[in-house]
């Protein structure tokens, strides 16, 4: 079947239709070969193995010797007509079979996107700049505190609440007579709450700010009446521009209470003194520096790269990349803590962000997977047997266990020779590069 007769017809710059034409006679041949492959292997009673009747071979067997002959016929298409198209083909994004027929032959169309051709910017001796990865006294001093405020106890007092202590409370929001509970149901932090904790004059609360503010200086039973004006882009609709009552309620005040730098408490934390304990915590910090650092020059190479090349991109890749990025955020926010209603009622704007993060996500790739395949990067085992090793790590599996999963994916076993390819390029191009200003980053 190699006098095949192939079209290519442009969508757009990035998506192409591939049609491949076999005649009645080609698709008639192949047919007959496999009939004859059915015939050898074929056990029909009365007769010995490979001698039963062309006809009746045809007739047993004419479902898979017809499924057999679809496979076939699309996969040889797709050999002549995709893979020896010239193109750089990113991916098949549908397959017309058509009818497979000897007496009418085959028309088997592929819709593929494509990345363009283009030239790569020079990547030798790229400027990125890195930040101190010293930890600063204050720096030290500020973890410390953290350190305090994860052990702190809070315990319950008369007095009047403090900022940072905790109170225990109800409130419900209106705007005018109409309850916010029933003005933005899908949102009931700005609504109402029965009972629920706030740290008093907390600049991080994720509900209402005046809330959450008003809360220093009340004491347990003390009631208060505030106003409230959401901004006119509050991200939800119904309350954007308005201004709200809301009515508070304090039930319970507890003082934060910090644990005492004594014996015992270094003890709890396995440091000898404050000494040991803040050495500590100006390598933890300085280890932080060092992988924000890593982060940030691959970033600098990324964005320079996109700037330097003008590419259009395969929409099924965005795409793509763009439900990989919505998915990881929603669930890294969910597992913080983050409601799915807010986030819900935040989509468009997620999706518009993400969309945008997809396009140069995907733009990098292409870029550092032709610098790749230039420099003629290499996958190690030695790679591999990393990156599996890492993985474990990460998800406290044996590294038998993922090896033995992987086998099983293929699709899986190419991702991370993708990502493998592609961190090597990123490592090449940081190797090369030269260091605009090693004290301060932008």
């Amino acid at each position: 079947m190699g006098s095949t007769n192939t079209e290519i017809e442009e969508i757009s710059s990035t998506r192409k239709l591939i049609t491949v034409k076999f005649t009645n006679k080609e698709v008639a041949d192949y047919e007959q070969k496999l009939v004859k492959e059915f015939q050898k292997k074929a056990k029909i009673p009365g007769f010995r193995n490979g001698k039963a009747p062309e006809n009746m071979v045809r007739t047993r067997f004419a479902k898979d010797i017809a499924n057999e002959l679809k496979s076939r016929v699309v996969s040889n298409a797709h050999q002549q007509g995709v893979a020896l198209s010239g193109l750089n083909v990113f991916g098949v994004i549908d397959l017309d079979e058509g009818e497979i027929d000897s007496k009418k032959g085959a028309t088997i169309s592929f819709t593929v996107d494509i990345i363009p051709d283009f030239q790569l910017p020079s990547y030798e001796g790229l400027e990125i700049k890195s930040a101190t990865t010293d930890a600063s006294e204050e720096e030290i001093t500020t973890m410390l505190n953290q350190i305090l405020d994860q052990r702190a106890e809070y315990n319950v007092v008369e007095k009047s609440a403090g900022k940072g202590d905790y109170v225990r409370c109800s409130y419900e929001g209106k705007i005018g007579d109409d309850l916010i509970a029933q003005l933005a149901p899908d949102a009931p932090i700005y609504g109402s709450q029965s009972s629920t904790w706030e740290e008093a004059g907390s600049v991080d609360s994720p509900g209402v700010s005046a809330v959450v503010e008003a809360l220093v200086g009340l004491s347990a039973g003390d009631e208060k009446e505030i106003i409230f004006d959401f901004a006119n882009d509050f991200k939800i609709q119904a309350l954007s521009g308005k201004s709200a009552t809301y009515y508070i309620k304090v039930e319970e005040v507890r003082e934060k209470i910090l644990p005492e730098l004594n014996d015992d408490f270094f003890k709890s934390i396995q440091v000898k003194d404050v000494v040991e304990l803040r050495q500590q915590l100006s390598q933890n910090i300085s280890s932080q520096k060092k992988q924000q650092n890593f982060q940030a020059e691959r970033q600098q190479i990324t964005d320079q790269l996109n700037q330097a090349v003008d590419l259009a991109l395969p929409q099924s890749g965005i795409e793509s990349e763009t439900e990989t990025i919505l998915r990881d955020f929603m669930q890294r926010n969910i597992q913080q803590g983050t409601q799915k209603e807010d986030l819900d009622a935040q989509k468009e704007a997620l999706h518009a962000s993400a969309y945008k993060a997809a396009e140069d996500r995907l733009k990098s790739r292409i870029i550092l997977s032709k610098i790749a395949e230039k420099e003629n990067i290499k996958i190690e085992n030695e790679d591999f047997s990393q990156v599996i090793m890492n993985e474990a790590m990460q998800t406290g599996q044996k590294p038998e266990k993922l090896v033995k999963e992987l086998r099983k994916d293929q699709d899986r076993i190419n991702k991370m020779r993708t990502d493998i390819l592609l961190s090597k390029a990123m490592d090449l191009l940081i190797e090369k590069s030269v260091q605009a200003n090693t004290d301060t980053a932008d």
